[in-house]
């Protein structure tokens, strides 16, 4: 019994080493990523001001209805096959599966960029209500084309495992924006929008390329049949992959349009410069769920047992890891305001970008459960998750800033994220027969309870509310360390080297 017990043990600490590693070196290379985007966003918020943030961001969410409609989720849906291929180490299946994903990739990038052209006027009137923008949208298509093509190659690179050169390409790809997108807004400010957009995209079409190539010459066959055929069976679920993507791009857009009616392309921007923040940490925490468990999941997703055990301990190691950044978020957020935004012009962003960081804490949770769905390729369940979701959406945005203002908007993306919980709960409940272990239901609700205390605390802006804060950050701090410290081998090795003990 005591040699079972230790095998598990000895299962569990792997297993949360895992994580931590993978967590780790991703948060690492976003890190530095982040800091990138972030001397780009104070580029932004400097020569082209809120203004010119409504405006990419009523652009950005109205260009990715075209991109949502039209890539058939070949980032996502062309994973499985590759990663299995991977794992059964046969070279010519690998190729194969390689060479339909590009095919299919190529064929939808030139699919989006005709439908962009084709719809211009359409999306220029529906983004800002005027016929000027119908060269803008034309010049977006490019946009769209490389997306697709970069999909493509993202999905490829995850399938094999590359994870250092996922986020290595997503590194440099923030660089070569910055290269490109500083000197346009230095010199044509809110005119050099849209050349930005475009050369970023292609700029990143180029550097995620490059790594995949040298690891996978480039082939692809976009107008033959036998090799469109065989992607027949990944392409049934991202035809639905496809409509969900499209649902949730409308609904996106359509909360840019609202805001832009309510208060003008100020509130927009507002509203963008501190979701372009949640963003930051959202990306730093979870971009290994994407990268690293969502292909090994998909191994697995066959075996019921083995996939809620994977599921239950990344849910809780994402939520031990969340809950202290969340905390630490809310409290540094006017700091990260004035670094990395004009102060002045972006105040209001911080409350909004306080209180949706609150339902950081929930996605960190529900995301590795929501990936069985997609693992499984069970298109029917992932219609109505998602097609709710996006409803709530929508619903929570207009009732929140219609209560509370920006305060309600935050908050409103807090609600949304509790609610998208709850729905992925039921449903793994109801279709998988998934529940959460006693361990990560007790961990949530302590780290809930210090979250939401402290986004209590830090609103009113007193110096007492600020102390407590930082009682409560210590307090999870405190809390999660030694969870790791109990349930890995790596952290308590890592402070044995630092401390000499």
């Amino acid at each position: 019994m005591e040699t079972g017990n230790s095998e598990k043990n000895g299962t569990e600490r792997r297993l949360y080493d895992r994580i931590l590693k993978y967590t780790g070196v991703f948060s690492s290379v976003q890190g530095v990523a982040m800091v990138v985007s972030a001397v780009l966003a104070k580029v932004k918020s400097y020569l082209i001001g809120p203004a010119g943030f409504g405006i990419t961001e009523n652009v950005n969410r109205t260009t990715e209805i075209i991109k949502n409609a039209t890539n058939l989720g070949i980032q996502t849906v062309a994973v499985p096959g590759i990663s299995l291929s991977a794992d059964l180490s046969d070279d010519s299946r690998l190729s194969e599966r390689i060479l339909v994903t590009r095919s299919w990739a190529l064929l939808t990038a030139m699919a989006g960029m005709i439908i962009c052209v084709a719809l211009a006027p359409v999306l220029g009137r529906w983004a800002f209500n005027d016929t000027d923008y119908v060269f803008d949208f034309t010049l977006m298509s490019l946009s769209v084309a490389a997306s697709s093509v970069t999909g493509g190659e993202i999905a490829i690179l995850r399938g094999t495992g590359q994870m250092r050169n996922v986020a290595l390409s997503q590194l440099f790809a923030n660089l070569v924006s910055l290269c490109i997108s500083f000197p346009l807004y230095w010199f044509f400010r809110l005119g050099g929008i849209i050349p930005a957009l475009v050369l970023s995209a292609v700029g990143t079409m180029t550097v995620t390329c490059l790594y995949s190539f040298r690891l996978h010459p480039y082939k692809a066959r976009p107008f033959s049949r036998a090799v469109l055929g065989k992607g027949l069976d990944m392409m049934g679920f991202g035809l639905l992959l496809t409509l969900t993507a499209f649902l949730g791009a409308w609904a996106w857009s359509i909360i840019a349009k609202f805001l832009t009616v309510q208060g003008g392309e100020e509130l927009t921007g507002t509203y963008s410069a501190g979701y372009m923040l949640v963003t930051y940490l959202t990306t730093l925490l979870l971009s290994v769920s994407d990268s690293e468990y969502y292909p090994r999941l998909s191994a697995v997703g066959s075996d019921m047992a083995q996939a809620h055990k994977l599921m239950n301990s990344q849910s809780l190691a994402m939520c031990m890891l969340a809950a202290p950044l969340v905390i630490i978020f809310i409290i540094c957020a006017p700091m990260l305001v004035l670094v990395i935004l004009e102060y002045e012009k972006f105040q209001a962003s911080i409350a909004f970008a306080q209180m949706a960081a609150i339902g950081l804490m929930f996605k960190a949770v529900y995301q590795p459960i929501a990936y069985l769905v997609l693992a499984r390729s069970d298109s029917r369940i992932y219609l109505i998750q998602e097609s709710l979701c996006y409803l709530l959406l929508v619903v929570s945005v207009v009732c929140g800033y219609k209560l509370a203002g920006t305060v309600g908007l935050g908050l409103s993306f807090a609600v949304w994220e509790l609610s998208y919980l709850l729905i992925v709960l039921i449903i793994g409940r109801i279709r998988y027969g998934f529940v959460m272990s006693g361990q990560l239901v007790r961990n949530f609700l302590v780290h809930a309870v210090l979250v939401a205390l402290t986004a209590v605390c830090v609103l009113p802006g007193s110096r007492q509310g600020f102390m407590v804060s930082i009682a409560l950050c210590i307090i999870s701090v405190a809390f999660s360390v030694h969870f790791f410290c109990v349930h890995t081998s790596f952290l308590p090795s890592f402070f044995s080297k630092v401390f000499g003990k």
